[in-house]
């Protein structure tokens, strides 16, 4: 492979904030970049936590941190690369905030008008609700200089109906870990074990009382490292303790989150990693309702409602069809995952070759 000595890359996401899915997403971004060869600079604008994974960095790339939100800093970075890569997850929404929105647009439309392509890997659209925002989108994603792998099936057909850049792919966060052989070779189920992904849409006395009914009586507690989700995992623990649950506490590495996710009987999550993980060790698991994760498990297998809404019938009737009738899309993403891995990496050449 030609090194690419004429530029850098910037590698644009929502790093350094503590986030398991988004430093996945990260690992896998950086892995993929190092196996086409790539040897020039790395322009990463990162939090400040981003130090946490600095040590699982490939040694082997020139990676330059750079301030989050330093207008110069990612000014000069994207004129001196070659491509702007959007490296996995929902960044282009308005659900969390319209200032979240602007950020990566402003991003994404610095890069177009230097012309230099603007590449999106692993990349899910939406939920955008302003209309202004969904203009602002559908004009970057018109640019000729506009390319992108999506992870799910809505995303790829939005960006499909607009341009012919659009590829169909799936997520590959955990694309990192089968590189690393993180991933454990087999299931070794411990009974009555059950991980919980909480946010704070979903009631804690409803979750106890539905693993109760379906015979699950120790409970791990992940937050993905959002105070929200740290404050959700607290009030489990305490409530579990208090109704005779055994509590187990999460690991604080990655290699044992990934052991605890394995030997899980069952897992619930309101956070998309958490059904990407469920799904790539072929574990039981149910979703709370949302659309960024019924896009996703839908791309998979569109007849998949092992889902649940807010109500503890709901809930327990969704775990009792998941234990009886548990969806294996292990076999399904990980092919998927093979393609979105080869399709990224030779587009990412592409670019990156283009003059």
């Amino acid at each position: 492979m030609r090194q690419f000595s004429f530029g850098g890359l910037t590698l644009v996401g929502y790093y350094g904030y503590n986030n398991l899915g988004d430093d996945l997403l990260l690992l896998s971004s950086l892995s993929l970049i190092q196996e086409i060869g790539f040897e020039g600079p790395i322009y990463l604008p990162a939090a400040s936590h981003i130090d946490n994974i600095g040590h699982r960095f490939p040694s082997k790339l020139d990676i330059r941190l750079i301030k989050r939100f330093g207008v110069n800093d990612l000014r000069n970075s994207i004129r001196h690369s070659i491509v702007t890569v959007f490296g996995g997850g929902n960044l282009l929404q308005d659900q969390t905030s319209w200032r979240s929105f602007l950020y990566y647009y402003e991003i994404a439309k610095h890069t177009l008008r230097n012309r230099k392509p603007l590449l999106f890997l692993s990349q899910g659209f939406g939920p955008v609700r302003k209309s202004v925002n969904r203009n602002a989108l559908n004009k970057l994603l018109k640019n000729p200089l506009t390319y992108g792998v999506m992870r799910d099936e809505v995303s790829y057909k939005h960006f499909a109906s607009i341009s012919r850049s659009a590829i169909l792919g799936t997520d590959y966060g955990p694309y990192y870990l089968q590189n690393e052989g993180i991933i454990p070779d087999k299931r070794t189920t411990e009974d009555g074990l059950a991980v919980i992904v909480l946010k704070n849409g979903t009631n804690v006395d409803d979750v106890l009382s539905s693993l109760r009914l379906n015979n699950l009586t120790e409970v791990c507690a992940v937050g993905f490292h959002n105070h929200h989700d740290e404050e959700k995992r607290s009030e489990l623990e305490s409530k579990a303790r208090s109704n005779g649950f055994k509590v187990r506490k999460p690991p604080e590495d990655l290699e044992g989150m990934i052991k605890i996710f394995n030997n899980a009987e069952l897992i619930i999550t309101e956070r998309l990693h958490g059904a990407i993980l469920a799904i790539s060790l072929g574990v039981p698991f149910v979703w709370k309702k949302n659309s960024k994760l019924d896009r996703f498990v839908k791309s998979l297998d569109r007849n998949c409602d092992l889902f649940f809404e807010g109500s503890c019938e709901s809930l327990s009737l969704a775990i009792n069809s998941s234990l009886k009738n548990p969806m294996n899309l292990k076999e399904r993403y990980w092919s998927q995952m093979d393609t979105t891995i080869s399709e990224s990496k030779e587009l990412l050449k592409k670019l990156l070759l283009r003059r």
